[in-house]
């Protein structure tokens, strides 16, 4: 390939691979779902993901405002850090942040330019068949541009279960950290929650120290998967529904686009936190945030003003606000009832706010039990609900 104009034409690279985020190639999944290819390719590039310290996240949902306000948190604490995440939702660069910012152009171009020369000359000798794929690409560039911009702490989150996924090649996880765990992706990580917690659990790891694994709130079937794996792997857990005894909504915020939460701690402390990201569900993962942090870096109590300035695109975002239009990227049916609890909440303040809901669920997801969410009850907060297509990325049929 000819030296690269703008990293445009590298992303355009990589998505030309098997991109598994669009869908599952016909034949057998391990073609492609597999650990050896990834780890050769960071082994071609000298293994950048050892040049950091990592925090490993999975997850069904929540796991990209868990990151950020991880990062956040970090980032005050005195660090440099990068995340990456996935999907995006307008463009590639929206994956990779390095301090709360985008990365300059100057170095993800000159990173994604040695990436792309070297390649023919390793992809050859790579297991498997077809050679790399887009998300094995994507996570090489995030590893390489995090060491080359002098990061030490890395924030990753898996793309799809944790056990076979490309980010899984880091071989001594500072901490990894559980966001909820739902029934999803069944055609790969498999149709019972004990199979998918156990594929989301292959991310915990003996290490020659003992390694920190932090969950959320969890069903009864995953809560007792991911115990097991601590025990096996020598891995401290810690769980937040034993560390927080509630979440509550705190005072109305003075801007409309924040909200209050009111963290009680079972040691007694009593904290407000204010969040530009609505519902319940971001306290929860703000919350979580909070308490890796606390335990990774002694004597960190700050935060509160920190998570207040943390926001990400399609996380109950305001895009505008005289009329309220509200973008939301909920995609489970635990996410979509936090959704739909916010929406409740700000109607049952004003008996006239009844807004209208646009929505439309990609092909694979559980839009059944999701309608049921946000449609059921005998009070439904929506006037009116159209059913759409989201674009045409893994398009669905609206009339199923």
């Amino acid at each position: 390939m000819n030296k690269l104009k703008n990293l445009d034409e590298a992303f355009s690279f990589f998505e030309a691979r098997t991109n598994l985020e669009k869908g599952i190639p016909l034949g057998n999944p391990n073609r492609v779902y597999r650990l050896d290819r990834m780890k050769a390719l960071c082994g071609a590039f000298g293994n950048p993901q050892e040049s950091f310290r990592s925090i490993h996240l999975a997850g069904s949902k929540g796991k990209g405002s868990t990151a950020a306000y991880i990062a956040a948190l970090l980032t005050s604490a005195g660090r440099r850090v990068g995340v990456y995440a996935s999907p995006h939702l307008l463009n590639y660069r929206e994956r990779f942040r390095i301090q709360g910012e985008n990365f300059p152009e100057t170095a993800g171009l000159s990173t994604a330019q040695m990436l792309i020369k070297k390649l023919p000359e390793i992809e050859g000798n790579l297991p498997g068949e077809g050679g790399a794929t887009t998300f094995e690409l994507l996570t090489l560039f995030a590893f390489l541009l995090f060491r080359d911009s002098g990061c030490d702490t890395a924030v990753l989150e898996t793309g799809l279960g944790g056990r076979l996924d490309a980010t899984n090649v880091i071989s001594s996880p500072e901490a990894v950290v559980f966001t909820p765990i739902e029934r999803e992706h069944t055609e790969i990580l498999g149709n019972r929650l004990k199979d998918i917690a156990e594929e989301k659990a292959g991310i915990m790891k003996s290490v020659p120290y003992r390694g920190l694994a932090f969950s959320a709130s969890q069903h009864f079937i995953t809560r007792q998967v991911i115990k097991r794996k601590a025990a096996e792997t020598g891995m401290k857990l810690l769980e937040l529904p034993l560390s927080l005894h509630s979440i509550t909504m705190g005072q109305t915020s003075d801007t409309e686009d924040r909200f209050s939460w009111q963290l009680s701690w079972k040691n007694g402390n009593q904290e407000l936190i204010s969040l530009s990201m609505g519902g319940r569900i971001q306290a929860n993962n703000a919350a979580l945030a909070l308490m890796v942090v606390r335990e990774l870096e002694s004597g960190f109590r700050g935060g509160s003003k920190v998570l207040a300035e943390v926001s990400l695109p399609g996380r109950f975002q305001f895009l505008q606000h005289h009329p309220a239009v509200v973008l939301d990227g909920a995609h489970t049916p635990r996410s979509v009832a936090a959704l739909a609890e916010a929406f409740i909440r700000i109607t049952a303040e004003d008996d006239d706010i009844r807004p209208i809901l646009l929505f439309g669920s990609v092909e694979g997801k559980d839009h059944q039990s999701m309608a049921r969410k946000l449609c059921g009850g005998s009070n439904p907060c929506f006037r009116e609900v159209i059913i759409s297509t989201p674009g045409t990325f893994k398009p669905s049929n609206p009339a199923v």
